[in-house]
């Protein structure tokens, strides 16, 4: 399938489909590539980002495969509307004929539901999984942070400090 197609104008327009799936790759690519070896959290950052881009990525070539699927059945339909209605139903092979269109439309449903079937079992699928964690969970500076408690403590204890020590230099100047 081409990216580009020609409008009325003669002016080449790209399919939107085709440029984000391009767009996606091009992440994924550069996603890798900022990873260290070194840096273990850089590198898991780097898997569930691209795991992320992957399946939307897999959502836009279903919607494309739909598409083409739509025009392929639509030409499909419309050949097979002409030769039903332009058969001689006398002629023994239009009966092997007409038998063999039905029994791929057939399968070709039956086939199209077990298309679904991956999607109508979301249920088993946990996108958590996928959703990136944010930058201050997997960054090593933030996880050696103290709690809020802690913090608290450690300002009421500054404080106190603080107090004591401008106490103690009053008291020196007044003496002095």
């Amino acid at each position: 399938m081409s990216i580009e197609t020609v409008d009325n104008s003669n002016t080449v327009v790209e399919n939107p489909i085709v440029a984000k799936q391009k767009e996606d790759v091009a992440k994924m690519r550069t996603s890798l590539l900022s990873c260290s070896k070194e840096n273990g959290v850089s590198t898991m950052r780097a898997i569930q980002d691209i795991t992320v881009m992957r399946v939307y990525h897999q959502l836009t070539r279903i919607i494309r495969y739909t598409e083409m699927m739509d025009k392929l059945e639509d030409k499909l339909y419309s050949a097979m509307d002409y030769q039903i209605d332009n058969a001689d139903i006398t002629d023994s092979n239009t009966l092997i004929m007409l038998m063999g269109i039905q029994e791929k439309l057939q399968k070709a449903m039956i086939d199209s539901h077990k298309l679904l079937q991956p999607y109508m079992d979301l249920q088993s699928f946990n996108v958590v999984d996928l959703v990136p964690v944010s930058e201050s969970e997997d960054n090593p500076i933030t996880q050696k942070l103290i709690t809020s408690e802690s913090r608290d403590k450690l300002r009421y204890a500054a404080q106190n400090a603080i107090e004591i020590l401008q106490n103690g230099a009053d008291k020196a100047v007044g003496e002095g």
